[in-house]
Order: C-alpha cells, then sequence, then structure tokens
C-alpha cells in the first residue's frame, strides 16, 4: 500500500488563502465579488475531497506491517457481523468462529495447559482435547451435556 502526503498542496493552499486574504481589501468591489464565492467554493470542495477520501481510506483500510501487537482481532463481514475473533490472552478463547447469527461454530481455546478444540452444532457438540502428554481425547456431546460417545 502506497502512503501519498498531500501536505505540499496543503501549504500550498494556505500560503495561497494567506495571500489573497492580505489583499482583499486593495481589490475593487467587482474582483471581491467574484473572489469571496471562489474562495468559499474551493474550500468546500476541498474538506468534501478530503472527507470522501477519509470514507474511502476506512473501507478499504488495509495494514502492511513487520510486526502488529494487539490482545484481541476480530474479523467482521460486510454486514458489519463478527464471523472470527483471535486472543492472545492465555485465559480465554483463543480463536473462535460464529455464522451469521453470531452463534460459535468452531473454538480452539485453552484449558488448563490443554487445547481443545470444539465444535458446536444444534444438537450437540464435539470435542478434541489433547493432554500434555501428547494423548488426544475425542467426545460427542448431546444436547443435554451428556456423553454420547468417548475415546480415550
Amino acid at each position: 500500500m502506497i502512503v501519498k502526503k498531500d501536505w505540499p498542496k496543503l501549504l500550498a493552499l494556505i500560503i495561497f488563502f494567506m495571500l489573497l486574504g492580505g489583499y482583499y481589501d486593495r481589490l475593487s468591489v467587482q474582483t471581491r465579488t467574484f473572489i469571496l464565492p471562489a474562495l468559499i467554493f474551493v474550500a468546500a470542495a476541498f474538506v468534501l475531497g478530503k472527507l470522501r477520501q477519509l470514507q474511502y481510506e476506512i473501507r478499504t483500510s488495509r495494514v502492511t506491517a513487520y510486526e502488529m501487537v494487539t490482545q484481541q482481532l476480530s474479523f467482521a463481514d460486510t454486514d458489519g457481523n463478527e464471523r472470527i475473533a483471535i486472543s492472545a490472552s492465555a485465559e480465554s478463547t483463543v480463536m473462535s468462529f460464529y455464522d451469521a447469527s453470531h452463534a460459535e461454530l468452531l473454538t480452539l481455546e485453552l484449558k488448563d495447559g490443554e487445547p481443545q478444540f470444539r465444535m458446536t452444532g444444534e444438537k450437540g457438540i464435539a470435542l478434541l482435547t489433547i493432554s500434555e502428554d501428547g494423548r488426544p481425547s475425542f467426545t460427542i456431546r448431546g444436547e443435554g451435556d451428556d456423553v454420547i460417545w468417548s475415546a480415550p
């Protein structure tokens, strides 16, 4: 992404207004009648252009960085609904995936030093846990949190 600085244009415009303001009282009535609306029009066009540019930059912001430090990062769809959340806190969920109604579908978390991979459906949960010694366990739970099937 290329970041373009508009400081020279802005500085030239400010200097132009200052010089014109200094000579404004020396201008004739006909010139004043033309210059003042023209200056208002130019200033309004400049402000609207900057607002539109800012609006575009907010919508299409992209980050190119070697390092970015954050505790939580959320991704949203075009409607503004959170779809993915990534957290760096050891006490909470590490990563969650959501559906359109913001219900958790898939969760990766650390509980008691063990990574857990939980897939949530409409009628139950599938849970994959890896213990500290590297042994996986897989559990399928029903609606009432009762264990339907489990493998060590």
